[in-house]
Protein backbone atom coordinates (compact mmCIF):
# COMPACT_ATOMS: atom_id res chain seq x y z
CA UNK A 1 0.00 0.00 0.00
CA UNK A 2 1.33 3.44 -0.97
CA UNK A 3 2.14 5.75 1.94
CA UNK A 4 0.23 9.06 1.65
CA UNK A 5 2.50 11.72 0.21
CA UNK A 6 0.67 15.05 0.33
CA UNK A 7 3.87 16.88 -0.54
CA UNK A 8 4.13 15.17 -3.92
CA UNK A 9 0.48 15.85 -4.77
CA UNK A 10 0.68 19.43 -3.44
CA UNK A 11 3.72 20.11 -5.61
CA UNK A 12 1.98 18.66 -8.65
CA UNK A 13 -1.13 20.79 -8.12
CA UNK A 14 1.08 23.84 -7.79
CA UNK A 15 3.10 23.07 -10.94
CA UNK A 16 -0.03 22.38 -13.00
CA UNK A 17 -1.62 25.69 -11.90
CA UNK A 18 -4.69 24.12 -10.27
CA UNK A 19 -5.51 27.25 -8.25
CA UNK A 20 -5.08 29.43 -11.34
CA UNK A 21 -7.57 27.25 -13.22
CA UNK A 22 -10.18 27.84 -10.50
CA UNK A 23 -9.62 31.61 -10.50
CA UNK A 24 -9.77 31.67 -14.30
CA UNK A 25 -13.11 29.84 -14.25
CA UNK A 26 -14.35 32.26 -11.58
CA UNK A 27 -13.45 35.31 -13.70
CA UNK A 28 -14.99 33.87 -16.84
CA UNK A 29 -18.24 33.04 -15.05
CA UNK A 30 -18.37 36.53 -13.47
CA UNK A 31 -19.02 34.95 -10.07
CA UNK A 32 -16.25 36.41 -7.91
CA UNK A 33 -17.29 34.65 -4.68
CA UNK A 34 -18.45 31.29 -6.06
CA UNK A 35 -16.37 28.41 -4.60
CA UNK A 36 -17.31 26.07 -7.46
CA UNK A 37 -17.58 28.24 -10.59
CA UNK A 38 -19.35 26.54 -13.50
CA UNK A 39 -17.01 25.54 -16.29
CA UNK A 40 -16.56 22.89 -18.94
CA UNK A 41 -14.12 20.00 -18.49
CA UNK A 42 -10.59 20.69 -19.69
CA UNK A 43 -10.24 19.08 -23.14
CA UNK A 44 -6.50 18.36 -23.08
CA UNK A 45 -4.99 15.10 -21.89
CA UNK A 46 -2.13 16.37 -19.74
CA UNK A 47 -1.84 15.72 -16.01
CA UNK A 48 -3.04 19.21 -15.05
CA UNK A 49 -6.25 18.80 -17.04
CA UNK A 50 -6.80 15.32 -15.59
CA UNK A 51 -6.43 16.65 -12.03
CA UNK A 52 -8.76 19.57 -12.76
CA UNK A 53 -11.45 17.31 -14.18
CA UNK A 54 -11.12 14.80 -11.35
CA UNK A 55 -10.69 16.98 -8.26
CA UNK A 56 -12.75 20.05 -9.10
CA UNK A 57 -15.36 18.85 -11.57
CA UNK A 58 -15.78 15.31 -10.26
CA UNK A 59 -15.20 13.69 -13.65
CA UNK A 60 -13.14 10.64 -14.39
CA UNK A 61 -10.25 11.75 -16.63
CA UNK A 62 -10.48 10.82 -20.31
CA UNK A 63 -7.23 8.95 -19.97
CA UNK A 64 -5.61 7.24 -17.01
CA UNK A 65 -3.06 9.53 -15.33
CA UNK A 66 0.45 8.48 -14.43
CA UNK A 67 0.09 5.02 -12.79
CA UNK A 68 2.27 6.17 -9.89
CA UNK A 69 -0.07 9.12 -9.25
CA UNK A 70 -3.33 7.21 -8.82
CA UNK A 71 -2.27 5.41 -5.63
CA UNK A 72 -0.94 8.66 -4.20
CA UNK A 73 -4.28 10.36 -4.85
CA UNK A 74 -6.18 7.36 -3.51
CA UNK A 75 -4.16 7.39 -0.28
CA UNK A 76 -5.38 10.97 0.29
CA UNK A 77 -8.98 10.15 -0.62
CA UNK A 78 -8.80 12.20 -3.81
CA UNK A 79 -9.72 9.23 -6.02
CA UNK A 80 -11.27 5.85 -5.32
CA UNK A 81 -8.24 3.98 -6.61
CA UNK A 82 -9.68 3.26 -10.06
CA UNK A 83 -9.28 6.83 -11.26
CA UNK A 84 -12.87 7.82 -10.44
CA UNK A 85 -13.66 10.73 -8.06
CA UNK A 86 -12.86 9.98 -4.42
CA UNK A 87 -14.13 11.22 -1.07
CA UNK A 88 -12.73 14.73 -1.42
CA UNK A 89 -13.16 17.45 -4.03
CA UNK A 90 -10.91 20.50 -4.21
CA UNK A 91 -11.33 24.18 -5.00
CA UNK A 92 -9.15 27.26 -4.48
CA UNK A 93 -9.32 30.94 -3.61
CA UNK A 94 -6.53 33.53 -3.39
CA UNK A 95 -4.10 30.74 -4.21
CA UNK A 96 -5.23 28.56 -1.28
CA UNK A 97 -6.53 25.05 -1.93
CA UNK A 98 -9.47 23.71 0.09
CA UNK A 99 -11.10 20.28 0.28
CA UNK A 100 -14.65 19.27 1.09
CA UNK A 101 -16.28 15.83 1.16
CA UNK A 102 -18.14 14.82 -1.94
CA UNK A 103 -21.67 13.60 -1.11
CA UNK A 104 -22.51 9.99 -1.87
CA UNK A 105 -19.02 8.74 -2.72
CA UNK A 106 -17.79 5.26 -1.93
CA UNK A 107 -15.23 6.75 0.43
CA UNK A 108 -17.96 7.84 2.82
CA UNK A 109 -18.50 11.49 1.90
CA UNK A 110 -21.67 12.91 3.41
CA UNK A 111 -21.44 16.51 2.21
CA UNK A 112 -20.89 17.75 5.76
CA UNK A 113 -17.98 20.09 5.01
CA UNK A 114 -19.14 23.55 4.03
CA UNK A 115 -17.48 25.97 1.62
CA UNK A 116 -19.72 28.86 0.59
CA UNK A 117 -19.49 32.39 -0.71
CA UNK A 118 -19.22 33.61 2.88
CA UNK A 119 -16.16 31.35 3.33
CA UNK A 120 -14.34 33.16 0.52
CA UNK A 121 -15.31 36.61 1.77
CA UNK A 122 -14.06 35.59 5.20
CA UNK A 123 -10.68 34.61 3.75
CA UNK A 124 -10.34 38.17 2.46
CA UNK A 125 -11.29 39.59 5.87
CA UNK A 126 -8.61 37.46 7.55
CA UNK A 127 -5.96 38.46 5.03
CA UNK A 128 -6.82 42.15 5.55
CA UNK A 129 -6.49 41.75 9.32
CA UNK A 130 -2.89 40.45 8.96
CA UNK A 131 -2.90 38.06 11.94
CA UNK A 132 0.31 36.69 13.45
CA UNK A 133 1.57 34.58 16.34
CA UNK A 134 -0.58 31.75 17.70
CA UNK A 135 -4.07 31.44 16.22
CA UNK A 136 -7.25 29.41 16.56
CA UNK A 137 -9.91 28.80 13.88
CA UNK A 138 -13.18 27.89 15.62
CA UNK A 139 -15.35 25.76 13.33
CA UNK A 140 -12.58 25.23 10.80
CA UNK A 141 -14.74 23.43 8.22
CA UNK A 142 -12.80 22.91 5.00
CA UNK A 143 -9.71 24.55 6.46
CA UNK A 144 -9.50 27.36 3.91
CA UNK A 145 -9.61 29.98 6.69
CA UNK A 146 -7.17 27.95 8.78
CA UNK A 147 -4.76 28.03 5.84
CA UNK A 148 -5.30 31.78 5.37
CA UNK A 149 -4.25 32.20 9.02
CA UNK A 150 -1.20 30.00 8.52
CA UNK A 151 0.17 32.34 5.85
CA UNK A 152 1.09 34.80 8.61
CA UNK A 153 0.85 32.83 11.86
CA UNK A 154 3.53 30.54 13.23
CA UNK A 155 1.06 28.11 14.80
CA UNK A 156 -2.60 27.56 13.94
CA UNK A 157 -5.17 25.18 15.44
CA UNK A 158 -8.25 24.28 13.45
CA UNK A 159 -11.03 23.16 15.80
CA UNK A 160 -14.34 21.58 14.84
CA UNK A 161 -17.05 19.41 16.33
CA UNK A 162 -17.37 17.37 13.13
CA UNK A 163 -14.61 14.87 12.43
CA UNK A 164 -15.04 15.22 8.67
CA UNK A 165 -14.25 18.95 8.98
CA UNK A 166 -11.11 18.25 11.01
CA UNK A 167 -10.01 15.76 8.35
CA UNK A 168 -10.75 18.24 5.56
CA UNK A 169 -8.70 20.92 7.32
CA UNK A 170 -5.72 18.58 7.70
CA UNK A 171 -5.89 17.70 4.00
CA UNK A 172 -6.25 21.35 2.93
CA UNK A 173 -3.23 22.31 5.05
CA UNK A 174 -1.18 19.50 3.51
CA UNK A 175 -2.16 20.43 -0.06
CA UNK A 176 -1.10 24.02 0.63
CA UNK A 177 2.24 22.96 2.09
CA UNK A 178 1.23 24.36 5.48
CA UNK A 179 1.04 21.12 7.43
CA UNK A 180 3.98 22.13 9.63
CA UNK A 181 2.06 25.19 10.91
CA UNK A 182 -1.41 23.67 11.24
CA UNK A 183 -2.71 21.20 13.77
CA UNK A 184 -6.30 20.09 14.26
CA UNK A 185 -8.48 19.61 17.33
CA UNK A 186 -11.68 17.57 17.31
CA UNK A 187 -14.30 18.20 19.97
CA UNK A 188 -16.74 20.63 21.54
CA UNK A 189 -14.86 23.93 21.57
CA UNK A 190 -17.25 25.66 23.96
CA UNK A 191 -17.12 22.81 26.46
CA UNK A 192 -13.62 21.37 26.25
CA UNK A 193 -11.10 23.59 24.47
CA UNK A 194 -8.43 25.19 26.68
CA UNK A 195 -5.26 26.68 25.16
CA UNK A 196 -2.01 26.28 27.06
CA UNK A 197 -1.24 29.99 26.65
CA UNK A 198 -3.09 33.13 25.51
CA UNK A 199 -3.76 33.33 21.78
CA UNK A 200 -2.87 36.18 19.45
CA UNK A 201 -5.79 35.55 17.12
CA UNK A 202 -9.15 33.78 17.13
CA UNK A 203 -11.24 33.57 13.95
CA UNK A 204 -14.67 32.05 13.43
CA UNK A 205 -17.32 31.76 10.74
CA UNK A 206 -19.86 29.96 12.90
CA UNK A 207 -23.30 28.62 11.93
CA UNK A 208 -25.70 31.58 11.79
CA UNK A 209 -28.98 30.36 10.28
CA UNK A 210 -32.10 31.21 12.33
CA UNK A 211 -33.82 27.82 12.64
CA UNK A 212 -37.35 27.36 14.04
CA UNK A 213 -37.58 25.05 17.07
CA UNK A 214 -38.61 21.57 15.96
CA UNK A 215 -37.39 21.94 12.36
CA UNK A 216 -34.45 19.62 11.66
CA UNK A 217 -31.43 21.32 10.10
CA UNK A 218 -27.76 20.63 9.38
CA UNK A 219 -25.50 21.43 12.35
CA UNK A 220 -23.17 23.13 9.85
CA UNK A 221 -25.73 25.93 9.54
CA UNK A 222 -27.94 25.86 12.64
CA UNK A 223 -27.36 28.99 14.73
CA UNK A 224 -30.34 28.58 17.04
CA UNK A 225 -33.68 30.43 17.01
CA UNK A 226 -32.29 33.85 16.00
CA UNK A 227 -29.13 32.47 14.39
CA UNK A 228 -26.81 34.07 16.95
CA UNK A 229 -26.45 31.45 19.69
CA UNK A 230 -22.93 30.35 18.78
CA UNK A 231 -21.69 33.85 17.99
CA UNK A 232 -22.89 35.06 21.40
CA UNK A 233 -21.12 32.16 23.09
CA UNK A 234 -17.93 33.00 21.22
CA UNK A 235 -18.07 36.64 22.27
CA UNK A 236 -18.48 35.61 25.91
CA UNK A 237 -15.51 33.24 25.62
CA UNK A 238 -13.12 35.25 23.44
CA UNK A 239 -11.80 37.68 26.06
CA UNK A 240 -10.50 34.76 28.13
CA UNK A 241 -8.72 33.22 25.14
CA UNK A 242 -6.93 36.25 23.69
CA UNK A 243 -3.71 37.93 24.79
CA UNK A 244 -4.92 41.23 26.29
CA UNK A 245 -1.87 43.04 24.89
CA UNK A 246 -1.86 41.56 21.39
CA UNK A 247 -5.21 39.94 20.66
CA UNK A 248 -7.24 39.87 17.46
CA UNK A 249 -10.76 38.49 16.98
CA UNK A 250 -11.99 38.13 13.39
CA UNK A 251 -15.44 36.76 12.57
CA UNK A 252 -18.01 36.56 9.84
CA UNK A 253 -21.65 36.38 10.79
CA UNK A 254 -25.15 36.94 9.48
CA UNK A 255 -27.84 38.57 11.57
CA UNK A 256 -31.33 39.92 11.51
CA UNK A 257 -31.45 43.64 12.22
CA UNK A 258 -32.86 47.05 11.44
CA UNK A 259 -31.59 50.44 10.27
CA UNK A 260 -29.37 50.71 13.37
CA UNK A 261 -27.54 47.50 12.50
CA UNK A 262 -27.54 43.76 13.24
CA UNK A 263 -29.07 42.25 16.38
CA UNK A 264 -25.61 41.05 17.42
CA UNK A 265 -24.30 44.61 17.89
CA UNK A 266 -25.18 44.90 21.63
CA UNK A 267 -23.30 41.67 22.32
CA UNK A 268 -20.31 42.97 20.36
CA UNK A 269 -20.38 46.20 22.35
CA UNK A 270 -20.43 44.27 25.63
CA UNK A 271 -17.43 42.21 24.48
CA UNK A 272 -15.52 45.32 23.36
CA UNK A 273 -15.91 46.95 26.79
CA UNK A 274 -14.96 43.80 28.67
CA UNK A 275 -11.92 43.00 26.53
CA UNK A 276 -10.74 46.57 25.89
CA UNK A 277 -11.03 46.11 22.13
CA UNK A 278 -11.88 48.50 19.34
CA UNK A 279 -14.17 46.77 16.86
CA UNK A 280 -15.02 47.38 13.22
CA UNK A 281 -18.15 45.70 11.84
CA UNK A 282 -18.83 45.99 8.10
CA UNK A 283 -22.04 44.80 6.44
CA UNK A 284 -21.14 43.89 2.85
CA UNK A 285 -24.56 42.42 2.11
CA UNK A 286 -28.15 43.01 3.13
CA UNK A 287 -31.40 41.43 2.08
CA UNK A 288 -34.86 40.87 3.55
CA UNK A 289 -35.74 38.07 6.00
CA UNK A 290 -37.95 36.41 3.37
CA UNK A 291 -34.87 35.66 1.26
CA UNK A 292 -33.06 34.09 4.22
CA UNK A 293 -36.25 32.14 4.97
CA UNK A 294 -36.30 30.75 1.43
CA UNK A 295 -32.66 29.67 1.71
CA UNK A 296 -33.32 28.06 5.09
CA UNK A 297 -36.36 26.21 3.72
CA UNK A 298 -34.40 25.03 0.69
CA UNK A 299 -31.68 23.49 2.87
CA UNK A 300 -34.14 22.13 5.45
CA UNK A 301 -36.15 20.09 2.94
CA UNK A 302 -33.80 17.10 2.89
CA UNK A 303 -33.81 16.95 6.69
CA UNK A 304 -37.63 17.09 6.89
CA UNK A 305 -38.84 14.79 4.07
CA UNK A 306 -42.29 14.46 5.63
CA UNK A 307 -42.99 18.15 4.90
CA UNK A 308 -43.68 19.83 1.58
CA UNK A 309 -41.64 22.80 0.40
CA UNK A 310 -44.62 25.06 1.08
CA UNK A 311 -44.99 23.76 4.63
CA UNK A 312 -41.31 24.26 5.42
CA UNK A 313 -41.33 27.75 3.93
CA UNK A 314 -44.45 28.73 5.90
CA UNK A 315 -42.84 27.47 9.11
CA UNK A 316 -39.65 29.45 8.55
CA UNK A 317 -41.55 32.58 7.45
CA UNK A 318 -43.66 32.55 10.60
CA UNK A 319 -40.57 32.07 12.74
CA UNK A 320 -38.60 34.90 11.10
CA UNK A 321 -41.62 37.21 11.33
CA UNK A 322 -41.69 36.91 15.13
CA UNK A 323 -38.47 38.93 15.39
CA UNK A 324 -39.98 41.96 13.65
CA UNK A 325 -36.73 42.88 11.90
CA UNK A 326 -36.76 44.30 8.35
CA UNK A 327 -33.20 43.38 7.34
CA UNK A 328 -30.86 40.41 7.22
CA UNK A 329 -27.18 41.42 7.21
CA UNK A 330 -23.97 39.64 6.20
CA UNK A 331 -21.04 41.10 8.14
CA UNK A 332 -17.33 40.86 8.75
CA UNK A 333 -15.85 41.88 12.10
CA UNK A 334 -12.27 42.76 13.10
CA UNK A 335 -11.63 43.40 16.80
CA UNK A 336 -8.22 44.44 18.18
CA UNK A 337 -6.89 44.72 21.71
CA UNK A 338 -5.48 47.94 23.10
CA UNK A 339 -8.65 49.92 22.45
CA UNK A 340 -11.26 51.74 24.48
CA UNK A 341 -14.34 49.66 23.67
CA UNK A 342 -15.40 51.58 20.57
CA UNK A 343 -17.57 49.68 18.07
CA UNK A 344 -17.97 51.13 14.58
CA UNK A 345 -20.66 49.74 12.27
CA UNK A 346 -20.57 50.48 8.54
CA UNK A 347 -23.25 49.33 6.11
CA UNK A 348 -21.95 49.11 2.56
CA UNK A 349 -25.31 47.92 1.21
CA UNK A 350 -27.33 50.05 -1.16
CA UNK A 351 -29.32 53.01 0.14
CA UNK A 352 -32.60 51.73 -1.35
CA UNK A 353 -34.30 48.88 0.49
CA UNK A 354 -37.02 46.54 -0.73
CA UNK A 355 -39.58 48.24 1.53
CA UNK A 356 -38.90 51.80 0.38
CA UNK A 357 -41.69 53.36 -1.68
CA UNK A 358 -40.48 54.48 -5.11
CA UNK A 359 -42.09 56.89 -7.55
CA UNK A 360 -41.20 57.43 -11.20
CA UNK A 361 -39.47 60.67 -12.17
CA UNK A 362 -41.66 62.34 -14.78
CA UNK A 363 -38.94 63.81 -16.97
CA UNK A 364 -35.75 61.73 -16.63
CA UNK A 365 -32.66 62.71 -18.54
CA UNK A 366 -31.96 61.08 -21.91
CA UNK A 367 -29.98 57.89 -21.57
CA UNK A 368 -31.07 57.32 -17.96
CA UNK A 369 -32.31 53.79 -18.71
CA UNK A 370 -29.01 52.83 -20.33
CA UNK A 371 -27.15 54.28 -17.35
CA UNK A 372 -29.27 52.23 -14.94
CA UNK A 373 -28.57 49.05 -16.91
CA UNK A 374 -24.82 49.74 -16.85
CA UNK A 375 -24.93 50.24 -13.09
CA UNK A 376 -26.94 47.06 -12.66
CA UNK A 377 -24.56 44.92 -14.70
CA UNK A 378 -21.66 46.03 -12.53
CA UNK A 379 -23.42 45.65 -9.18
CA UNK A 380 -24.88 42.27 -10.09
CA UNK A 381 -21.35 40.85 -9.89
CA UNK A 382 -21.47 41.23 -6.09
CA UNK A 383 -24.76 39.75 -4.90
CA UNK A 384 -25.34 38.87 -1.23
CA UNK A 385 -24.06 35.62 0.28
CA UNK A 386 -26.11 32.60 -0.74
CA UNK A 387 -27.85 34.19 -3.72
CA UNK A 388 -26.65 31.54 -6.16
CA UNK A 389 -27.91 28.75 -3.89
CA UNK A 390 -31.38 30.18 -4.40
CA UNK A 391 -31.38 32.08 -7.68
CA UNK A 392 -30.23 31.59 -11.25
CA UNK A 393 -28.71 33.63 -14.03
CA UNK A 394 -32.26 34.21 -15.30
CA UNK A 395 -33.15 35.86 -11.99
CA UNK A 396 -30.19 38.21 -12.45
CA UNK A 397 -31.08 38.99 -16.06
CA UNK A 398 -34.83 39.39 -15.43
CA UNK A 399 -34.88 43.00 -14.10
CA UNK A 400 -32.90 44.16 -17.12
CA UNK A 401 -35.01 42.25 -19.62
CA UNK A 402 -38.22 43.51 -18.08
CA UNK A 403 -37.10 47.04 -17.32
CA UNK A 404 -39.96 48.55 -19.39
CA UNK A 405 -42.45 46.59 -17.26
CA UNK A 406 -40.77 47.77 -14.06
CA UNK A 407 -40.83 51.40 -15.22
CA UNK A 408 -44.45 51.04 -16.37
CA UNK A 409 -45.50 49.70 -12.96
CA UNK A 410 -43.68 52.58 -11.27
CA UNK A 411 -45.37 55.13 -13.51
CA UNK A 412 -48.77 53.56 -12.89
CA UNK A 413 -48.33 53.73 -9.11
CA UNK A 414 -48.62 57.53 -9.10
CA UNK A 415 -47.08 59.87 -6.53
CA UNK A 416 -47.69 57.44 -3.63
CA UNK A 417 -45.19 55.10 -5.25
CA UNK A 418 -44.75 51.35 -4.90
CA UNK A 419 -42.32 49.31 -2.82
CA UNK A 420 -39.72 47.12 -4.41
CA UNK A 421 -41.39 44.13 -2.78
CA UNK A 422 -44.73 44.86 -4.48
CA UNK A 423 -42.96 45.74 -7.71
CA UNK A 424 -41.23 42.34 -7.80
CA UNK A 425 -44.47 40.49 -6.98
CA UNK A 426 -46.38 42.30 -9.75
CA UNK A 427 -43.84 42.25 -12.58
CA UNK A 428 -42.61 38.72 -11.89
CA UNK A 429 -45.96 37.22 -10.87
CA UNK A 430 -45.41 34.32 -13.29
CA UNK A 431 -42.15 33.34 -11.60
CA UNK A 432 -43.65 33.55 -8.11
CA UNK A 433 -46.59 31.42 -9.21
CA UNK A 434 -44.32 28.76 -10.71
CA UNK A 435 -41.86 28.52 -7.80
CA UNK A 436 -42.74 30.62 -4.74
CA UNK A 437 -39.59 29.56 -2.89
CA UNK A 438 -36.84 30.18 -5.45
CA UNK A 439 -38.62 33.20 -6.93
CA UNK A 440 -37.60 35.13 -3.82
CA UNK A 441 -34.20 35.54 -5.45
CA UNK A 442 -36.01 38.23 -7.45
CA UNK A 443 -36.42 40.26 -4.25
CA UNK A 444 -32.62 40.59 -4.26
CA UNK A 445 -32.26 41.57 -7.90
CA UNK A 446 -35.32 43.87 -7.90
CA UNK A 447 -33.94 45.74 -4.90
CA UNK A 448 -30.59 46.01 -6.67
CA UNK A 449 -32.26 47.37 -9.83
CA UNK A 450 -34.31 49.83 -7.76
CA UNK A 451 -31.11 51.29 -6.38
CA UNK A 452 -29.69 51.61 -9.88
CA UNK A 453 -32.86 53.33 -11.12
CA UNK A 454 -32.61 55.81 -8.25
CA UNK A 455 -28.94 56.52 -8.93
CA UNK A 456 -29.67 56.99 -12.64
CA UNK A 457 -32.46 59.51 -11.89
CA UNK A 458 -35.38 57.37 -13.07
CA UNK A 459 -37.08 56.98 -9.69
CA UNK A 460 -37.09 58.78 -6.36
CA UNK A 461 -37.83 57.67 -2.84
CA UNK A 462 -41.19 58.63 -1.35
CA UNK A 463 -41.57 59.63 2.28
CA UNK A 464 -43.65 57.26 4.39
CA UNK A 465 -46.29 59.97 4.88
CA UNK A 466 -47.45 62.67 2.50
CA UNK A 467 -46.33 61.09 -0.74
CA UNK A 468 -43.50 63.59 -1.27
CA UNK A 469 -40.30 62.53 -2.96
CA UNK A 470 -36.91 62.86 -1.37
Amino acid sequence: MTTPDPGHVAGLLRRTAFADRVEHARRRSELPWEPWPPTAPAPSHDTGAALWNLLHLGRRPDHRPDPDLVPRLAALGLTDGTGAPGRWEVTAFRGLLAARDRPGTAGGGAGDVYIGEDSLRFVDTILRARPGGRALDVGCGSGITTCALALGCAEVTGADLQRSCVEATALSAALNGLGDRVRTWHGDFFRDYAPDAPLNCVVANLPYVPVPPGLRYSPAGDGGPDGLDLNRRLLRRAAGLLDPRDGLLVTRFQSLGDASGPLLLPDIEAFAKEAGHDVTVVADGRTVPEVRAALTALHALRHNPELTAGEVLATVDAHMGRFGQPHYFACGMISRSGGTGVVTFTDLSGAVTLDDALAAVHDPSPGASEAALRLYRGRALDLPDGFWELGTADDVAAPGRRLPDLLGALAGAGPAGVTGRDLAAAVFADRFAADPLRARALFVTTELMAGCLADAGLVELVEAEGGTAR
